[in-house]
């Protein structure tokens, strides 16, 4: 009779008498988009489904249908996930309305995460192929010695090979780009076909190639191996109608170094090439402890890193974020640089990640948000008319698991008279993911903090829907290398036009990185993008810099 009474639609119904069998069949059917529920119900309530039908399912909708249409009531239901309350007595009028309109909210965030996940998904291939040869790239390459090092425990023994081309230059400078291009390819091939269907080819360097050799019965194979390659790549190779001989310098590394991480061994390889090199034409070499001179560079650099956060020579720049309805700077992100006395100038690519190893990034993180913070005080009186204006600081998965983070937030921030919503601290997507469990709880714990969380990154990890539907964030933050073409390449287009849908759906900002050109500008604004950073606005600027950018007028 219920059904009979809504007005007449093509959709399939599914009953039960109880929250309990509600769960059931919410285990056993995969196809429901909408549930029904009242609050008085044998065996499990109303609400209680509510928050059992999160947890289980965070695409299913609920709607509730009950006479105790109270304001409390109302509102347990909207906070545990009700998409929406219908009271008793019932029009089926109305609720059939409202069916529609939960089908039809559903619908469409199924719709925008198929194509999110179908253009990531072709992202994610792109991000472990080179485009040009279609071989696996670094990232691939290293996951895969990632898995030999763990099946290396088992006593099964692999090898890294490196190879470097002498004649790429010649052929770019004297044929041009497009017969360089076809002698990686060619190149490509003959690797290819010089080794099993089981071992990994990678084009890692512009005229760099690495070889991952699976299953060794002896490291004899690989050194056979290397010397199969070498011949292969003797032989001259046909562009436009001219043979063209190239030189291969061959570095091999094999797992008795017992190395812990991937990125070593393709180092340790790398490193017999450049021995190689030394050695004569068309030489290999087997890396061995003499070449370690990398190793104890980082070694070094460690140590130093130590005693740089003891004498005070990092410092910080401040890239401002912009509001693109209202070109006003909103924010700046807080970034950490290192001066060394000897080395000048260190790139955070190189010394953030050691940190990270070591622990270091825990006290240098510590240092980062306060200085930040006391930055920002300073700046909150300074630039008044700038309002509401915040501070975003970046936070590594080291520091998440930090068990003083609460303290020492809330100490900085006491210290200096700073309300949380001063603070906006970024969280690389990647990280939230590997780190969900712990990161959960402490999210929660900051927002309580009235501090505003942002993704950073987004689109080159998970991009999960449910992930991004439990947690407390506030702002996703496009990855640059969508921005980066997206006045030139319809995929970068079509994937930073969905990720702005998606957030917008989740009632989240969108801030888009790496804004270089005035298209790019014009086209997030078109998109509806909220805010952004980049080369076209400011580079990360000290002190000084900030308040002379902050007094000049500016037309975005």
């Amino acid at each position: 009779r219920f059904r009979k009474r809504i007005v007449a639609k093509e959709l399939d119904f599914v009953f039960a008498h109880n929250g309990v069998e509600a769960l059931q069949q919410l285990h056993a059917e995969h196809q429901i988009d909408v549930i029904l529920t009242d609050i008085n119900m044998p065996e499990m309530d109303g609400l209680t489904l509510l928050g059992k039908i999160t947890e289980l399912d965070q695409n299913v909708k609920a709607v509730v249908v009950s006479a105790y249409g109270d304001l409390p009531n109302i509102r347990i239901a909207m906070n545990r996930g009700a998409f929406d309350f219908v009271t008793k007595p019932i029009d089926f009028q109305d609720l059939s309305i409202t069916i529609d309109k939960t089908i039809e909210f559903v619908q469409k965030i199924k719709e925008q995460q198929e194509q999110l996940q179908e253009a990531l998904e072709q992202l994610k291939y792109q991000a472990f192929h080179d485009q040009l040869t279609g071989l696996p790239n670094q990232n691939l390459i290293l996951s895969r010695i990632r898995q030999c090092i763990e099946s290396e425990q088992h006593n099964s023994l692999f090898a890294v090979l490196f190879l470097s081309l002498d004649s790429f230059k010649a052929v770019k400078e004297g044929l041009g780009h497009i017969f360089s291009d076809q002698l990686l390819v060619e190149v490509s091939r003959r690797i290819e076909k010089c080794v099993q269907p089981t071992d990994t080819v990678a084009r890692v360097g512009t005229d760099e190639f690495a070889v991952l050799l699976n299953n060794l019965q002896d490291f004899q194979e690989a050194q056979n191996q290397a010397e199969l390659l070498r011949q292969a790549l003797k032989s001259p190779f046909k562009l436009n109608g001219s043979m063209v001989s190239s030189t291969t310098y061959i570095g091999i590394v094999n797992s008795t170094v017992g190395y812990a991480q991937p990125e070593d061994y393709l180092r340790a390889a790398d490193t017999a090439m450049n021995y190689a090199k030394t050695q004569g034409r068309s030489s290999t070499a087997l890396f061995d402890t003499s070449m370690q001179h990398r190793t104890l560079e980082r070694l070094q650099l460690e140590a130093d890193l130590q005693e740089a956060i003891e004498r005070q020579e990092f410092y910080l720049n401040y890239q401002p974020i912009l509001s693109l309805k209202t070109g006003q700077v909103v924010s700046f992100e807080a970034l950490v640089r290192w001066r060394h006395p000897q080395r000048g100038f260190v790139p955070p690519v190189k010394f953030i990640p050691l940190a990270e190893e070591t622990g270091l990034i825990i006290p240098l993180g510590e240092w980062v948000l306060s200085e930040a913070c006391k930055q920002f005080s300073l700046w909150r009186s300074q630039f008044s008319n700038y309002s509401p204006l915040t501070m975003s600081v970046n936070l590594s998965g080291v520091q998440l698991e930090n068990p003083d983070l609460l303290h020492s937030i809330d100490e900085i921030l006491q210290s200096l008279s700073l309300s949380g919503s001063s603070l906006k601290l970024e969280i690389t997507e990647s990280i939230l993911m590997n780190k969900r469990s712990t990161a959960t709880a402490l999210l929660e714990q900051l927002k309580a903090r009235h501090i505003q969380l942002s993704i950073d990154d987004f689109g080159t990890g998970y991009s999960s829907l449910s992930y991004l539907q439990s947690l407390t964030i506030d702002t996703l933050k496009i990855d640059r290398s969508f921005i980066n073409g997206i006045e030139k390449r319809e995929k970068n287009l079509e994937i930073t036009q969905t990720i702005i849908n998606l957030a917008h759906s989740l009632k989240l900002d969108v801030v888009a990185e790496g804004v270089e050109t005035q298209e790019q500008l014009d086209i997030l604004r078109s998109l509806g993008c909220e805010y952004a950073q980049g080369y076209f606005f400011s580079r990360p600027l000290d002190e000084q810099a900030v308040v002379a950018f902050m007094t000049q007028s500016h037309a975005w």
